[in-house]
């Protein structure tokens, strides 16, 4: 590493954050698909400092355009460790200078290929908040001592830097007038918070539920005895979410006559988790996940209507599958969602009324370390993750790690942990996560996303056990093979229409998330300081799809593929942001497969 702990400000380490997510992007999405990556020095190095050390990575973004900066590794997926500043250069006449986030923003921009269409007027401002938002992060965690790997919570309050293939990750457009409201509610502030309620007439109310009693889920969304009254009921909403509402013209005009009633903050006492939306409270049976009609990446929070009602026919699906005997599926594990509620007044319009059902809109979710344990699970997201001076956290919780075979070594150092070690912990964390997440799309045509954040490590003491997929919202049904689960559901088409993919982007999203968001991000981080180690990792998870196909015992075409060397796809966030985009429009282009590279090629490191 260039840079030795401690020795950079909060504002320092998010600019590096920052700046490699954006690069990131750039590389995987630009870079790389379009031939304009090389891993040479620069003929000029006029601005360099001559101190710097690691392998040289340009990027050639336009004519007027170069980047600069030193990666720990060359990886044909874009997929390393950046050990300096990032710099650039206008023209090649001029020096090299290091590039402050805003000027490499702007220049982006300008000499981009997008010029001509209409870019994100807003995407300067999104990235430098996220990056404003990460040092305040890093400046209170400073002061609260805080280990993200010792407990689910923890773990989900931990995530510092979010999303590493994301050029906002961090960004929160929260209302004007509502930034510390907002931060007050976010899950980095390690803050419990009591959420707000509001009291509606009991005859808008819509309650349903898989296997439980209405009123059990009215009681378990929010506190009833906020609202004594008869004939009315209590809903629960993120603190933000409930100012929004509030200032809305018709749900105004509704606290002023009476028949909806602003609780305040009476609610439940809860902490917020990585999705924002959702709130854990620890001894509570379910997560409530309500909207927050705030951009947060990608999307606006919101729950939609027709996702609504999607959650409820996904549970069900998912209930018959792990009740199934598919001997694939044994190792699945799933936080059920069965219960949704809303309230929309009846005197409105079908228009109205969508609006009330989708601000108002709750998902009950299991809360599944009332199942396995709070102290066993981890946050995928986290796990994989930074710490708040930019040093995986990953090979910190192997090194503690005990296992029947390892446990001569548990509790040593993580830069003194075997790389056998750190390969058996990898191996079995494959285990646990590929063949359920493959099975569920070959076998039964079912689109789960097993990106970072949608997966939860149940652990032993450390060692990988079980992988949790959890939110229904990104379950989708191919055309093929998926759609006959729903013989004998009664759809409305646009709730039909939102869980149906064609195979081909089912494919797609399944090896982006799986491969590219999820174990690409495991390889980095369990092979920091010996960047060799990673084609140890990616050759066994080569293996392990291997093994899952020749189990699975069913045409896996895709997957044959994959194996043969075809490319992996990778989801263009960067585009979407430049463009200012809804998710729903991601695009993909292709990475070269990692394990695939040309005979007696080896992966080229600056050390280890």
């Amino acid at each position: 590493m260039q840079f030795p702990p401690c020795t950079r400000t909060p504002g320092e380490i998010a600019r590096h954050a920052s700046q490699h997510a954006l690069l990131n992007g750039i590389i995987k999405e630009v870079a790389i698909p379009h031939d304009l990556l090389s891993h040479h020095w620069p003929a000029n190095r006029r601005g360099l400092p001559t101190s710097l050390q690691g392998l040289p990575l340009q990027v050639a973004w336009s004519p007027s355009l170069t980047l600069f900066v030193l990666v720990d590794r060359h990886s044909a997926m874009g997929c390393h460790q950046v050990v300096s500043p990032l710099y650039l250069r206008r023209s090649l006449d001029q020096p090299w200078r290091e590039a402050d986030t805003d000027e490499l923003v702007s220049a982006l921009l300008e000499d981009g290929p997008w010029r001509e269409a209409s870019p994100n007027p807003e995407f300067g401002d999104q990235v430098l908040q996220s990056q404003a938002v990460m040092a305040s992060i890093i400046e209170d965690a400073r002061r609260r001592p805080h280990n993200p790997l010792k407990d689910y919570a923890a773990s989900e309050q931990g995530l510092w830097f979010g999303h590493p293939n994301h050029p906002t990750p961090k960004a929160r457009q929260w209302p004007q007038g509502m930034k510390g409201q907002g931060r007050d509610c976010s899950p980095e502030s390690g803050l419990s918070t009591r959420l707000h309620q509001f009291s509606f007439p009991a005859q808008g109310l819509r309650i349903a539920c898989n296997g439980l009693e209405p009123g059990e889920v009215l009681s378990q969304a929010a506190d009833q005895s906020a609202e004594p009254e008869a004939g009315r009921v209590v809903l629960a909403m993120h603190p933000v979410q409930a100012e929004l509402f509030r200032q809305a013209p018709d749900v105004a005009a509704r606290i002023k006559d009476g028949s909806i009633r602003d609780l305040g903050r009476s609610g439940p006492l809860a902490l917020p988790t990585a999705s924002m939306r959702t709130w854990h409270a620890p001894e509570h049976p379910w997560f409530i996940k309500g909207s927050l009609n705030v951009r947060i990446t990608n999307c606006v929070r919101k729950n939609a209507w027709y996702e609504l009602e999607s959650t409820l026919v996904i549970d069900r699906i998912m209930s018959r599958l792990i009740d199934s005997e598919d001997p694939a599926l044994e190792t699945l594990e799933l936080a059920r969602e069965p219960a949704t509620l809303h309230w929309a007044p009846q005197d409105a319009d079908d228009d109205q009324r969508r609006w009330f059902r989708e601000q108002t809109g709750v998902i009950l979710r299991e809360n599944f370390c009332q199942r396995f344990g709070a102290e066993r699970c981890l946050l995928a997201a986290t796990v994989f993750a930074r710490d708040t001076e930019l040093e995986p956290m990953a090979p910190t919780l192997v090194a503690r790690a005990s296992s029947p075979a390892s446990a001569a070594v548990s509790g040593a150092p993580a830069d003194d942990v075997p790389e056998h070690r750190i390969v058996d912990w990898y191996k079995a964390y494959l285990g646990a996560l590929v063949e359920p997440v493959l099975a569920l799309y070959f076998r039964h045509g079912i689109v789960v996303e097993p990106h970072l954040q949608n997966c939860v490590l149940i652990h032993d003491q450390g060692w990988p056990r079980r992988v949790l997929l959890r939110d229904f919202e990104g379950v989708k049904l191919t055309e093929d093979q998926g759609l006959d689960w729903l013989a004998g559901e009664t759809l409305d088409e646009r709730v039909r229409a939102s869980m149906t993919y064609s195979r081909d982007k089912g494919w797609k999203r399944i090896a982006y998330c799986l491969l590219v968001n999820h174990l690409a991000e495991a390889i980095l981080a369990l092979s920091w300081r010996r960047p060799a180690l990673a084609e140890r990792l990616w050759e066994a998870t080569g293996e392990e799809l291997s093994r899952v196909r020749q189990r699975l015992g069913v045409a896996t075409p895709e997957l044959d593929v994959l194996l043969a060397g075809g490319d992996l796809p990778c989801k263009t966030n960067l585009k979407l942001r430049l463009m200012a985009r809804a998710d729903r429009h991601a695009d993909y282009v292709w990475l070269p497969n990692p394990w695939h590279q040309l005979a007696g090629e080896r992966l080229e490191v600056a050390h280890g």
